[in-house]
């Protein structure tokens, strides 16, 4: 977060810029600064901007005015990273509520070939805090899991900073070990998205109050949302700050080049007084560096707020892919190995790997929702004339019905009646190549698109693909703007889980050896958290 020097250090720039205030009206003509603001943020600096502008601070021999126009904060980091869709966006000088929103400028801004957005300092902060109707126990991000006694509520974090602010703490909270992906999914898995907007926000508060049992719901906001509802005469809400800590709303002022930099640069100043802070202070928000504000803090009851330490770059991008991620649905095709491998033992069951392997994916199928779209292929050699796989059942969705027969109960009886070739090989490399264009072939861009493998073997398939032509082909075909990963999963002594890895990456997926198939069923529970991991070494592998 951007933190303020102090408004003596911003005095002190406005005399080195040759600033001062015009006396008796000596100004030749004005120079008018455009000011974007965050709705949170405008009233007060409209109010301070009308101050201002009587007052006549010169600059470079004109009077500097500003004019102040509400916007919201996501159409402003459009706008300073030049994407073409937020024109009427434009503006001198921009107040976003957060330095969040700053890094996705920056990577519109590498997108267009802008100059990436680089703040001067901060006009307000506003810590984000757990609101909820009631209670004395203390609230952490780390708590919010599915079989944690309360439920996290958080702005939809695409549109909103304090839902940023709730991810990023969340993911921080999850930590960093082998079961990191693991406990932020858990936290994701539990968490629900609230609109934004001021009805949206009055809705969710009155959720709060509203509870009628199960666990107890929390809500991410801004410690000027607790105080508005208080000042406006709703039903009271606490507001308790994470023991966990927590990130503080800046509110980043962005200017552009000459005069009127300048003069934004003044006002600036004139926001860092007394007067400043109290005009703020009207408005529920603390002032630049999170510094007190008895008034603010006399109707919320939060004190200091304990400083926290920013998030590393490229946070907030990685932390909202995630949250995109977990809240896509699945369209996996699965790929099953059916060779005479197949038919060995798996230790202490009595029963083929094959069998297991069936079983095992038709336990995760049920845990799948309707809304799923799945589908079945079995490979090894001579399955289908010359081609080693054939199609069980097509890439249908769940609840959807094939014939009069549900699709997942389609699914279930192919499973069922799968069975090993005792003679067949492994054509590994050519079923992985058909099962990707298959799935690339029906796309979706509101699922993640997938094709599971499982195998016990390696490649064994006279005149077929080799892995060199297979990974030339993947890399070709990949298309990053409409992706299909492959996802591997090995077992037994003799996978290639080399050749499982090196696949898997060529598509942006990732590989796995598990100790035997009976893990297959905990991936599938732990499908959430396959989702949103991009480093193999921190997935879940059952």
């Amino acid at each position: 977060m951007v933190l303020i020097a102090g408004v003596a250090a911003l005095l002190v720039v406005g005399a080195l810029l040759g600033v001062r205030q015009a006396a008796g009206g000596g100004c030749d003509g004005r120079v008018t600064v455009s000011l974007a603001a965050d709705p949170a943020v405008a009233p007060a600096l409209t109010a301070l901007a009308g101050r201002f502008n009587g007052a006549e601070h010169e600059v470079g021999g004109r009077c500097a005015e500003v004019t102040v126009n509400t916007l919201p904060s996501a159409a402003m980091a459009l706008a300073l990273g030049g994407d073409r869709s937020a024109a009427q966006a434009r503006a001198d000088a921009y107040v976003l509520d957060s330095s969040l929103w700053l890094e996705i400028a920056g990577r519109t801004a590498e997108r267009t070939g802008t100059a990436p957005p680089k703040p001067i300092g901060s006009v307000a902060s506003s810590p984000v805090v757990l609101a909820r109707a009631k209670g004395a126990e203390p609230l952490s991000w780390r708590s919010m899991t599915p079989d944690g006694a309360v439920s996290l509520r958080l702005p939809a974090p695409e549109q909103n900073a304090a839902g940023m602010v709730a991810l990023l703490m969340a993911k921080r909270a999850a930590g960093t070990g082998d079961q990191a992906i693991a406990g932020f999914t858990g936290i994701l898995a539990s968490a629900q998205s609230v609109e934004g907007s001021a009805r949206g926000e009055a809705a969710a508060f009155d959720g709060l109050v509203r509870f009628g049992g199960g666990k107890t719901p929390v809500l991410a906001v801004p410690e000027q949302s607790v105080w508005r509802r208080a000042t406006a005469g709703g039903a009271p809400v606490q507001a308790v700050l994470p023991a966990d800590g927590t990130m503080a709303l800046d509110f980043p002022l962005v200017v552009a080049a000459g005069a009127k930099a300048a003069a934004a640069r003044r006002f600036l100043a004139e926001v860092g007084t007394r007067e400043g802070a109290d005009a703020l202070a009207k408005a529920g928000l603390r002032p630049a560096g999170g510094g007190p504000a008895p008034a603010v803090s006399a109707v919320t009851g939060v004190g200091a707020v304990p400083a926290t330490s920013p998030p590393a770059p490229g946070a907030v991008s990685e932390a909202l892919e995630m949250w995109r991620r977990m809240h896509l649905g699945t369209r996996m095709l699965t790929v099953i190995d059916v060779s005479g491998s197949m038919l060995e033992q798996v230790p202490g069951t009595g029963r083929s790997r094959m069998a297991v392997t069936a079983g095992e994916v038709e336990k995760g199928i049920s845990l799948m929702p309707d809304s799923a779209e799945m589908g079945l292929w079995a490979f090894s050699t001579g399955m289908d004339g010359p081609r080693p796989y054939k199609e069980l059942a097509p890439v249908g969705r769940l609840g959807a019905t094939d014939g009069g027969l549900p699709h997942r109960a389609a699914m279930q009886q192919a499973l069922a009646r799968m069975r090993a070739k005792p003679d067949g090989d492994t054509g590994l490399y050519d079923s992985v190549l058909a099962a990707y264009r298959t799935v690339k072939a029906g796309y979706r861009d509101d699922m993640i698109n997938i094709v599971l493998v499982l195998t016990d073997g390696r490649n064994d398939f006279a005149g077929g693909l080799s892995e060199r032509t297979l990974l030339a082909q993947l890399k070709a075909e990949y298309d990053a703007s409409r992706p299909v990963q492959v996802v591997g999963l090995g077992f037994g002594p003799g996978v290639d889980l080399g050749a499982l890895q090196r696949i898997a990456r060529a598509t942006g997926g990732a590989a796995y050896q598990i100790r035997d198939p009976r893990q297959i069923h905990a991936l599938f529970q732990q499908s959430a958290a396959l989702k949103i991991c991009d480093d193999p070494r921190q997935c879940p592998t059952g």
